[in-house]
């Protein structure tokens, strides 16, 4: 699994930033697509961050 970083807009217009835990980029935009987030956009976190980062992802 990797983590990736990610920023989507709510459906209250509200920008949203965290973590998710995901097998690959698209994966991380369908789980987030399906928690009803829209224009959303995903980043790979790397090294000791990545590592870091999926023991406190916000969504696993």
């Amino acid at each position: 699994m990797t983590v990736f970083k990610y920023t989507a807009q709510s459906r209250e217009d509200h920008t949203e930033t965290g973590t998710i835990v995901a097998t690959s980029e698209e994966e991380a935009k369908k789980k987030l697509q399906t928690l009803h987030f829209d224009h959303v956009a995903v980043r790979k976190i790397v090294g000791i961050q990545g590592l870091l980062g999926w023991l406190r992802a916000d969504i696993k």
